[in-house]
């Protein structure tokens, strides 16, 4: 259950916006389904319509029109939604009533404290646009003494409230250690106007990590988000252009009359700050001033000031060696334990990043790539990160990340993208079986739903264009470039089935005598593990 808390000064104009159409006409079937002691004017359970809302604003706001608000200016109007996500369906209004009265007990808007209580209501009005099952309280913030409610870390309390009545109501656990940054509705309203197919931050963030997971160094990935098209200007470090504390980044404008609109790397995505991305690359004293160069160049809009891997043709054997380590990377991940939470991102991170550059190489509009990408990118992004911890070296998905940002997908290259593809799904699945060990059912699921239904479109191209080049090549000619070094189609038919069959158990795709799951890293701790999947 995700709370949205906002605050403001006019209860009238809040109640008669609840009980209004809505921005989008979304707002129907409005009624009160609990309320504070000290509402009268209206009963739980009626239908409400604009006389209901006034008698109701006018009601709520007693206190401070008796007692004053406190000091001048201070906003006295406390609004939180509380929604489900959409996938969990819809909840009675007794159901919603009992969370309701909950969330104000715990947040002490009911005087169980000891306190005077505060007057507050909670509204039914149907789903949200997005389909999300929820309800809103208004509370003010005005005590009926005259005191005020107390908002010292109320997000924080608010968020707490909800993981525990997640626990009392048998509700999906939403908050745990991964968390996404929010999009403003101005940005939405704005892609709409535009007629975008995604959103301006959704389209950074693929290439933020396409170009992160693709490069080695720092230099690099300057380097790749100039060649992306994006627009790239360093922060830097206080005293001088000598050291790079940050970065921004913003899409082209399509006319000269537009400005960019600029989002530091750690506004699109909690992982994709600077100090964050260089975790995951090599830092040298070398690596450090080919950096600085480049973001300098940059900085004053000159040409990179030289190249690197990003302007090669990926080789035979760089595909072999990458396809190879992401199926290592499947075995080792088997082994890590639930509470490392820092490499599991790590891990989330470079696969999300993969497919992003997958995406970005093949998509001209987002699609089951750019889906899968945005997935994963969740279980990348952690509410905080630990100091960095150094662990034995392991595989990665880097490789694969360079191969599909620089390779175009063709009937040729098919088999080798259908393997890669396979060994990608075993570490998707490696990280879907570590939620679900952990409770994080809903993290879970976005991340099986991913690799069932959207990868399955992707596999589906890829045999279809396999199947085109068995029947354009005589069976004795192996073709050309990486794919000279393969096994011929029709061998490899049964190999990438199996591959790919390997994915989550209960699949139509899945084949007899694959192996059963297996579930990642030691077996959880009775209550231990399941309170930490719960956030708490």
């Amino acid at each position: 259950m995700i709370p949205n808390v906002t605050k403001g000064d006019r209860m009238v104009g809040l109640i008669n916006y609840l009980v209004g159409r809505g921005r989008a006409n979304e707002h129907k079937d409005q009624r009160l389904i609990a309320a504070s002691e000290s509402i009268v004017s209206v009963e739980v359970g009626q239908r409400l319509d604009a006389g209901s809302a006034l008698a109701l604003g006018r009601e709520m706001d007693i206190p401070k029109s008796v007692f004053g608000a406190g000091r001048e200016g201070a906003r006295h109007v406390f609004h939180v939604s509380l929604s489900l996500p959409a996938d969990e369906g819809q909840l009675s209004d007794e159901a919603w009533g009992k969370i309701a009265h909950g969330f104000a007990e715990k947040m002490g808007f009911t005087g169980s404290d000891g306190k005077p209580p505060c007057r507050w209501i909670a509204i039914h009005h149907g789903s949200s646009t997005a389909g999300n099952d929820h309800i809103h309280l208004a509370v003010s913030m005005v005590r009926e003494d005259g005191t005020r409610w107390s908002q010292h870390k109320d997000f924080k309390r608010a968020q707490d409230a909800c993981a525990e009545l997640e626990a009392e109501h048998g509700l999906r656990v939403v908050r745990g250690p991964h968390a996404e940054r929010g999009y403003h509705p101005k940005e939405r309203e704005r892609a709409v106007a535009m007629g975008a197919a995604e959103l301006g931050r959704d389209r950074l963030q693929r290439v933020l990590r396409a170009a992160s997971t693709a490069s080695m160094d720092e230099a690099e990935f300057v380097r790749r988000l100039r060649r992306s098209g994006v627009l790239v200007r360093p922060r830097f470090a206080q005293g001088g252009a000598g050291a790079i504390a940050g970065y921004s980044v913003a899409l082209r404008p399509e006319s000269k009359a537009e400005k960019p609109v600029w989002f530091g790397g750690g506004k699109i995505a909690r992982d994709l700050t600077l100090p964050q991305l260089r975790k995951g690359w090599n830092v040298t004293d070398e690596t450090v001033a080919a950096a600085l160069a480049e973001w300098q160049a940059a900085a004053q809009g000159k040409r990179p000031t030289t190249e690197g891997r990003e302007v090669h043709e990926p080789t035979a054997a760089e595909w072999e060696k990458a396809t190879a380590e992401v199926g290592q990377l499947y075995e080792r991940m088997k082994t890590i334990p639930l509470d490392d939470d820092a490499l599991w991102a790590q891990i989330a991170r470079e696969t999300s990043g993969a497919f992003a550059a997958w995406s970005l190489r093949t998509e001209a509009v987002p699609g089951p790539l750019a889906d899968t990408a945005k997935a994963l990118a969740r279980t990348a992004q952690l509410r905080r990160f630990p100091p960095r911890v150094e662990h034995a070296p392991m595989p990665s998905a880097k490789g694969a990340g360079m191969l599909l940002m620089q390779t175009s997908v063709g009937p040729s290259t098919a088999a080798g993208h259908a393997l890669l593809l396979a060994q990608l799904r075993n570490t998707m699945r490696a990280i879907h079986d570590m939620h679900k060990a952990a409770d994080r059912l809903g993290d879970a699921e976005r991340v099986r739903a991913a690799a069932m239904d959207k990868l399955t479109i992707v596999r589906g191209d890829l045999q279809a264009l396999q199947t085109q080049h068995a029947t354009e090549q005589a069976p004795a000619a192996a073709g050309s470039g990486w794919l000279a070094a393969a096994p011929r189609v029709e061998s490899e038919e049964e190999q990438v089935r199996r591959l790919v069959a390997q994915s989550f158990p209960g699949a139509p795709t899945q084949a007899p005598g694959d192996a059963p799951e297996r579930t990642v890293g030691p077996k959880p701790t009775p209550g231990r593990d399941k309170d930490r999947g719960r956030g708490r």
